[in-house]
C-alpha cells in the first residue's frame, strides 16, 4: 500500500481505535471473503463470529464499523457488492440496513476526493 493510501485511510480511523473495534473488522471481513468462496458451515462459523465481535462493540465504535463496511462494500465488484449487503442482512439487519444508507455518501466522497471532516460540515 502506497504512502498516499496510507495517509488517506488514517484520516478515517480515530485516534484510537479499540481492540473490539479491530476485533470486529478482522470478523467481517473473514465473512465477506468467506461468503464469497465457500458455503455452509465455513460461513455460518464466521457469521457466528461476526455477531459476537459485533455484540462486544460499544456505541461509539458502531459508526467507524459501518462506514468502514460501506467501504468494503464500495470496493467489490457489483455481484459481489449485492452479496456483501445480503450477507451483512444475515448477522444484523440494523447494520446492512445502516451501511446501505452509507453506500451513496461514502462513493460521493471518493468521487470527490473530499475527506471526512469536510464532508460532514458541508
Amino acid at each position: 500500500m502506497g504512502d498516499a493510501a496510507l495517509d488517506r485511510a488514517s484520516e478515517y480511523l480515530p485516534a484510537y481505535a479499540s481492540w473490539a473495534l479491530r476485533l470486529a473488522q478482522q470478523a467481517f471481513a473473514q465473512l465477506l471473503e468467506d461468503s464469497a468462496r465457500h458455503s455452509g458451515f465455513r460461513v455460518s462459523a464466521r457469521r457466528m463470529s461476526a455477531r459476537a465481535a459485533l455484540s462486544a462493540l460499544s456505541v461509539d465504535d458502531r459508526g467507524p464499523l459501518e462506514h468502514w463496511l460501506a467501504l468494503q462494500v464500495l470496493c467489490a465488484s457489483t455481484v459481489l457488492a449485492a452479496d456483501s449487503i445480503n450477507v451483512l442482512a444475515t448477522v444484523d439487519a440494523a447494520l446492512a440496513t445502516a451501511v446501505r444508507g452509507q453506500l451513496a455518501a461514502r462513493a460521493l466522497d471518493i468521487a470527490h476526493g473530499t475527506r471526512r471532516s469536510e464532508a460532514v460540515a458541508a
